[in-house]
């Protein structure tokens, strides 16, 4: 698969739906598997979370994670990194979560990149909530504590959207 710049990226890992694996169990090849790129940012300040998380994601065969504890660490490693997408924590020290996507959203704008997908992680799962996130220019919401299945079910619907760009020095 290549970018918009027409590079090949040979880091791809073949992701099965957790849902067939589940139903048909996990060698199984009944249904069409999806060859993706995967290299995720996870944002969150608790050390535990984090930790969980790229539990989780190894378990769906994502290795390549970057973890970050607050939303200005995000911002710089968006800045100094490729990723297929974000998962932010809303409620972190220094920058949250809704600051550092407004700030990921201008930088993509300015510098003309196309929209990198960003999913909220969040235990406040009130509307409200839902509607603050999406005004930052978050794509979409998944509250904790949340299931390997709703993990991965998210990052397959957003992974397909997302366009890694190259980073200028």
């Amino acid at each position: 698969m290549s970018n918009e710049h027409g590079e090949t990226n040979s880091s791809h890992k073949t992701i099965e739906p957790l849902s067939n694996q589940m139903v048909h169990g996990k060698g199984s090849q009944e249904q069409s598997c999806i060859s993706l790129p995967i290299s995720i940012l996870l944002a969150d300040d608790n050390a535990i979370n984090r930790q969980v998380v790229k539990m989780q994601l190894k378990r769906l065969g994502m290795t390549q994670v970057d973890a970050v504890s607050n939303g200005e660490e995000a911002s710089e490693a968006f800045l100094s990194n490729k990723y297929s997408m974000i998962l932010m924590d809303n409620m972190m020290p220094v920058m949250d979560g809704l600051e550092a996507t407004r700030h990921i959203r201008a930088i993509e704008q300015d510098k003309m990149w196309h929209p990198i997908p960003i999913i909220a992680m969040t235990g406040n799962v009130m509307d409200g909530e839902k509607e603050k996130c999406f005004e930052a220019g978050m794509n979409d919401f998944i509250g904790k504590p949340f299931t390997l299945e709703a993990l991965n079910n998210v990052i397959q619907k957003w992974q397909q959207a997302s366009q890694p760009r190259e980073i200028t020095k």
